[in-house]
């Protein structure tokens, strides 16, 4: 039954797990600090997000948001991913930056056997060359679901295992991601952006049928 738990954990974590804002340091203006970024694409699931940001400088340039992403489903809160956290240039040499992100992250995850509920971390590294006008990065981070919990439906203990218990496992899943990501300053304080990449699961977990993500974005800033 544990083998079983840990498979439907692990699929929670791979419905929704759309990520935050992409950034183009160079492009990042004082006077319009706050950024609405609309995404779309998939990420085991077609899904669409949300996301708001405000950058600012704290000895090096910073981006602080909160993102919630959606499936794209019939029930459109039965699933739902919710992050905050934020990202910082830790070094710039001639237009090349490296960035570190730190988000926490919100997970529901409900069908017919199982309602879960997830509380985690995503840690992502990024290096790559910054043009005021565009800019291209590869990626590389870690997303890990620290507990989860479990409310098994009566039609999981009818028709699958009448002594499954409820309750809060520590910890669980988690996924790593690598891939890149670009972007393009179409008009002042717009911009459309593209990340893609894949996933794999920690330790031996299954991955995904299709362990990939892509994403279209569209940003402005305020």
């Amino acid at each position: 039954m544990k083998t079983t738990c840990l498979a439907l954990i692990v699929l929670a974590l791979t419905v929704v797990t759309a990520h935050a804002q992409n950034v183009n340091w160079k492009s990042i203006d004082a006077q319009r600090p706050n950024r609405l970024q609309l995404n779309l694409g998939y990420d085991y699931a077609a899904t669409t997000s949300l996301a708001y940001s405000r950058s600012f400088t704290a000895v090096r340039p910073v981006v602080a948001g909160i993102h919630v992403a959606l499936p794209m489903g019939e029930r459109v809160f039965d699933d739902v991913a919710i992050r905050t956290g934020a990202q910082v240039s830790v070094f710039e040499w001639r237009g090349f930056t490296a960035t570190a992100k730190i988000e926490s992250n919100f997970r529901r995850f409900q069908n017919a056997m199982v309602r879960m509920v997830s509380f985690g971390a995503d840690l992502t590294a990024m290096a790559g060359y910054y043009d005021p006008a565009w800019y291209a990065a590869a990626e590389f981070g870690f997303d890990k679901a620290v507990t989860t919990q479990l409310v098994h439906s009566a039609a999981m203990r009818r028709y699958g295992y009448a002594g499954i218990r409820d309750g809060w496992y520590v910890p669980t899943g988690g996924n790593y991601h690598y891939g890149v990501q670009a972007g393009l300053v179409v008009t002042h304080g717009a911009d459309l952006s593209l990340r893609l990449g894949a996933t794999n699961a920690q330790f031996d977990d299954t991955n995904a049928m299709l362990p990939y993500y892509l994403q279209f974005g569209c940003g402005v800033t305020f």
